[in-house]
């Protein structure tokens, strides 16, 4: 006997729903606005002639032309029967209950979903892969529920109205990086933008990681990093020196104070930091960012370096399509991707750019590069890129005495 799931006074097998894809067919006769506003996918539909109508409707008004049975009848090359077609339209009388009837056809397929996982896991149970396949499918299933159709315009600038109001209540935008300047240009760590920042070997690019995070972690901000260079050790070990301002040699030498490196550390763990070294897939690195973001809510993602991650392809080719999903990974998980990556230079110094060049510049929205003399504590912070805002300038900056910690230089 199937199991029933009951909602006020009605009764509905709770792996479909075919009242209630019927009933939402004819709201959108009724009003084909509709269509974009509703989190409903085709696949949603277990009744395969709704399905096909429902693919029918989306085609017939992307095209502009109104829903009638011969419009209906056409489009589908008359693989749906004219009486259910009919049937629709004869019982549609209003919209207003759209939302209601997507929303249990959402939760039956979710439902579905959550069933065939379920088995999947099963069938896994007392195998190594168990937990693996566990967080895969938490996220799908996660993933499943927040999945939004593509808004109608109304929200869109509804949502950047709500965006506009929430800036001005709070004076700032994005998550602030702890360097007044460089904010100032591209407006802190903004979610769903792609950052890199380029440099030679040994200019600095992995302890201004260092600072950053410390400056963002202590505002309570969560953090993921894959360090696909250093273990997780030296990043830590890294991050206790800049909140100690310690040498590193001397803190892997056990010649720091205990009292300075305890207080660090206690610190440090009370952060939301959490930190990957042996990750080094896109895929892997989106199941993680995922996780964290649904159990610890992770607004900035760094990686330490790029071109460490595996792809397919030749540099160029490779860094193309490793730039352009750690884009979509930031728009479609609301986070701020932080990308560190090595540098070449050409024939003359204007030719200075980062390995797969065109490749990692074109997706990024804000390229920044550190450049510095030879043993110098000075050192310029470069805006070369600012897609989204379009200032560009250099932050003058220095390390402190034990090479530990970075600020700004304030001029009068």
């Amino acid at each position: 006997m199937k199991k029933r799931l009951l909602i006020g006074t009605n009764a509905y097998d709770i792996y479909r729903d075919v009242e209630s894809e019927k009933a939402l067919l004819e709201s959108f006769y009724v009003d084909p606005e509709q269509l974009y506003q509703v989190t409903v996918q085709s696949q949603d539909f277990t009744n395969q002639e709704y399905r096909s109508i429902y693919e029918t409707m989306l085609t017939l008004y992307a095209d502009g032309i109104a829903f009638t049975p011969k419009t209906i009848m056409d489009q589908s090359m008359n693989t749906i029967q004219a009486g259910t077609i009919i049937d629709i339209m004869s019982n549609a009388f209003t919209a207003t209950n759209t939302d209601y009837h997507a929303k249990r056809i959402r939760q039956a397929a979710f439902n579905r979903q959550a069933r065939e996982q379920i088995v999947g896991l099963e069938k896994e149970l007392g195998t190594e892969q168990f937990l693996v396949s566990m967080e895969k499918s938490i996220n799908i299933l996660s993933d499943f529920q927040t999945s939004r159709n593509p808004g109608s315009l109304s929200e869109i600038i509804g949502t950047v109205k709500s965006q506009i109001a929430e800036t001005k209540k709070t004076l700032k935008y994005g998550i602030s990086t702890g360097f007044n300047k460089l904010d100032s240009i591209m407006v802190g760590f903004c979610p769903g933008h792609l950052i890199l920042l380029g440099g030679y070997t040994s200019q600095g690019k992995s302890t201004l990681l260092s600072q950053i995070v410390s400056n963002v972690a202590k505002n309570g901000v969560g953090i993921l990093i894959f360090s696909v260079e250093d273990s997780k050790e030296d990043k830590l070990v890294r991050l206790i020196a800049t909140e100690t301002g310690i040498p590193i040699k001397y803190i892997v030498t056990g010649q720091a104070s205990e009292g300075r490196l305890e207080k660090a550390q206690s610190d440090i763990y009370g952060y939301n930091l959490h930190i990957y070294d042996d990750i080094y897939r896109l895929d892997e690195m989106e199941l993680k960012i995922k996780k964290h973001k649904m159990q610890h809510n992770i607004k900035l993602v760094a990686i330490d370096f790029v071109q460490n991650i595996m792809a397919e392809g030749d540099i160029y080719q490779a860094m193309r399509n490793v730039a352009i999903r750690l884009q979509q990974m930031g728009k479609k998980h609301h986070v701020t991707m932080f990308g560190l990556s090595q540098i070449t230079e050409g024939k003359d110094k204007a030719s200075i750019s980062l390995r797969g060049a065109q490749e990692l510049a074109s997706a990024a929205d804000i390229v920044l590069w550190l450049e510095r003399k030879q043993d110098s504590q000075s050192f310029e912070l470069v805006v070369r890129k600012n897609r989204p805002f379009g200032e560009t300038g250099k932050i003058a900056m220095k390390f402190s005495d034990s090479w530990t910690n970075m600020r700004e230089v304030m001029f009068s």
